[in-house]
């Protein structure tokens, strides 16, 4: 049969059952750097990480870093849990280094941070980075983001 409206082809296989090695490897990473994570197939056939990320502040909040589809040459994204996270600059309704739908900005799209070797793990070592700007930021009332920031350009 030819997919059509009423036989549509079948969905893309996801990554990690077309990839069950780097499963393993990203297991095996994630044990190593942040055993606190646990590894859960969702109902929907999404693979995620869950678990609690305490900063050098003694603060914790529990994370949700999520695989896309494009994995691995995408890498994953994290979204903050609890606390629920809002970074807006102050006087505006623009997100600061988080987009609209929680998820952290962790690296400046253009600038090839990540490659299709990065692991989870990389990217919950680079959000420990994010937390400490974020709570740096709220100590200095808003004012100040320590580290290198990419140009103000608008989300889509």
């Amino acid at each position: 049969m030819f997919p059509g409206p009423d036989n549509p082809p079948p969905p893309p296989e996801k990554w990690f059952r077309r990839n069950p090695e780097r499963v393993l490897l990203e297991k095996a990473v994630m044990a190593k750097s942040f055993p606190q994570f646990e590894l859960i197939l969702l109902a929907d056939d999404f693979l995620r990480w869950f678990g609690p990320l305490e900063t050098n502040r003694g603060n914790v909040y529990r994370l949700e870093v999520r695989y896309p589809d494009e994995f691995p040459d995408k890498a994953p994204q994290v979204y903050p849990l609890n606390p629920v996270i809002e970074a807006f600059m102050p006087g505006t309704n623009r997100y600061k280094h988080q987009y609209p739908d929680g998820h952290l900005c962790l690296y400046y799209p253009g600038d090839k941070t990540f490659s299709p070797k990065t692991t989870a793990a990389a990217v919950v070592a680079v959000a420990a980075a994010w937390f400490f700007s974020y709570e740096t930021w709220l100590e200095s009332g808003c004012t100040y983001w320590p580290g290198q920031e990419a140009p103000d350009i608008p989300l889509v």
